[in-house]
């Protein structure tokens, strides 16, 4: 598979959009930008000040947050593009962080059955993982991207000078994915960044992109078990998340997947893998820069009862996949409701 064949992430990645709108730009009937009001504020007008061609675009705005992933926003926004004469010569290029993204995925996939999707995310979080291999899709009764499609040819280009309109909670978003990414890859990468401070995320933001493209060029479509080593701290991390949303608490993505790591981590010290010493070292990076309080003190039998929508659950056994080392290969694990209470409570009594 050919996994976004046109790409750019670096300083000059609106040129290298630049270009290519220059040599492709004749065959779109209409350009509509999809943002968020933060991104529409800080990012925007710089953006079209800097990408030729595109005085007539049309704009599409949503809120920020979570809770803008639902069928039924996709649903206006299709309006929207209907109602902006987008025909299926349109182009829809995503302007943000990883909801924007996800967002505008699903909607070029759904929308007259297809029109063109470009990405070009802006936040850490999209710029290191959710840009990134294909997928996108929205939230259903509290269940993390119950509906969603592939997009993996979609040219993607990241800006890392929109990173400076990032406030410090943005930046933990994207902080908790590029952690979990120097786990996978281990080496270099991994003793750069759980003992480097967390301002230098932008000198990792190439590096971090690079091993989930590795990751998922080795199985693009999460048939096995490489792609699902992306998951790393998300079966806690979304239940966490899908209650964290309902319950108005002010977290956000990476800070649910954060706490993901540290009790998925502890799940792998009760059921004795290898590397205690290592997954220490993780819980110790996280420490440093998540205050997770309140996400502790959730119940942890709802979070089990949250877990069960996990997509990687098979024949009723709710299962993750970790590298129990850095840069180790990925192992499957089953996990019992005993085993992940001893690793919640262990947890939170730190």
């Amino acid at each position: 598979m050919d996994l976004h064949p046109v790409r750019a992430l670096g300083p000059e990645a609106w040129n290298e959009l630049n270009d290519w709108l220059l040599r492709e730009g004749d065959r779109f009937t209409s350009v509509h930008i999809l943002v968020d009001s933060t991104t529409h504020e800080l990012v925007l007008p710089r953006f079209m000040a800097e990408i030729e061609g595109l005085a007539d675009a049309h704009i599409l705005e949503i809120e920020p947050g979570e809770a803008s992933k639902e069928l039924a926003l996709v649903e206006q926004l299709a309006l929207g593009l209907r109602d902006e004469g987008a025909d299926r010569g349109a182009l829809l290029i995503a302007l943000g962080g990883g909801v924007v993204c996800d967002l505008a995925g699903l909607l070029a996939t759904l929308y007259m059955r297809g029109i063109e999707l470009v990405l070009v995310p802006t936040s850490l979080l999209a710029m290191v993982d959710a840009a990134w291999g294909g997928k996108n899709g929205v939230d259903s009764e509290g269940s993390k991207n119950l509906l969603g499609t592939w997009r993996p040819e979609a040219p993607v280009f990241g800006d890392v000078r929109a990173l400076e309109t990032l406030p410090d909670r943005e930046w933990r978003q994207g902080w908790a994915e590029l952690v979990k990414q120097a786990w996978i890859a281990g080496g270099s990468l991994w003793t750069e960044v759980s003992g480097g401070p967390r301002t230098h995320a932008s000198f990792w933001v190439r590096d971090a992109a690079e091993v989930k493209l590795q990751v998922v060029a080795a199985d693009p479509f999460e048939r096995g078990t490489r792609r699902a080593l992306l998951n790393m701290g998300h079966t806690v991390g979304h239940a966490v998340e899908s209650m964290e949303v309902a319950l108005g608490l002010d977290y956000g993505h990476g800070d649910c997947v954060a706490l993901g790591l540290s009790v998925e981590s502890r799940i792998l010290d009760a059921l004795g893998q290898p590397g205690s010493a290592e997954r220490s070292a993780l819980r110790d990076r996280i420490a440093a820069d998540f205050e997770l309080g309140a996400l502790r003190n959730l119940d942890f039998a709802a979070v089990w009862a949250a877990m069960q929508h996990d997509k990687k659950k098979r024949a009723g056994e709710l299962r993750i996949v970790w590298s129990p080392e850095p840069g180790a290969p990925e192992i499957m694990l089953g996990i019992d409701e005993a085993t992940f209470t001893t690793a919640w409570i262990a947890d939170a009594a730190h």
